[in-house]
């Protein structure tokens, strides 16, 4: 019975885990919001709660996995940016893009959607885990907030210990 139950884990586990690498081996590179849109869309448009997944990057943006990280209500789903950098930091992803769905079938981001955006950034900017965009699905059309202008080019500033760009403080001094 043992053995039986191990086979039915494995193949579950397979099961789960091979989209993602089939995605990965055949070279998946999203380099633009209607890609993340195209991916992800059947699976979340026609939610009838929000759920918010983490998409991690190599450094070519090419697909390392998609994680669910957050389910919420029709209205909200909370989210701690701890949460949303998880994955990127368990897979020592450089980048992650963020995406959420909106069930009323409306892209534009609410007051919280923006609000979640800029702590992501600066998040992102303390881990050093760049956040490339942040997706609002909602049927059949998104939301990029990257395209909007509300994610700088470059979101993540690097930091060094040793060389020209060492932190601004020392790390030993009391805040």
């Amino acid at each position: 019975m043992a053995s039986l139950a191990r086979a039915v884990l494995s193949s579950l586990a397979t099961a789960e885990v091979a989209p993602l690498l089939a995605r990965h081996e055949a070279g998946v590179a999203l380099s633009h919001p209607s890609q993340v849109f195209a991916l992800l869309s059947p699976e979340m448009s026609g939610l009838a709660q929000e759920q918010l997944r983490v998409l991690t990057l190599n450094t070519r943006h090419g697909l390392l996995g998609t994680h669910l990280v957050y389910q919420g209500t029709v209205r909200e789903s909370p989210v701690r940016p701890a949460e949303v950098f998880r994955p990127a930091v368990v897979q020592q992803a450089p980048g992650v893009i963020v995406a959420h769905n909106h069930p009323s079938g409306d892209p534009t981001p609410s007051t919280d959607d923006f609000a979640l955006t800029r702590q992501l950034v600066q998040a992102g900017n303390l881990l050093g885990v760049r956040l490339v965009d942040h997706i609002v699905i909602a049927g059949s059309t998104f939301y990029s907030f990257r395209e909007g202008g509300h994610i700088p080019p470059d979101a993540v500033d690097r930091v060094t210990v040793s060389g020209a760009s060492a932190l601004p403080i020392d790390i030993l001094d009391p805040i």
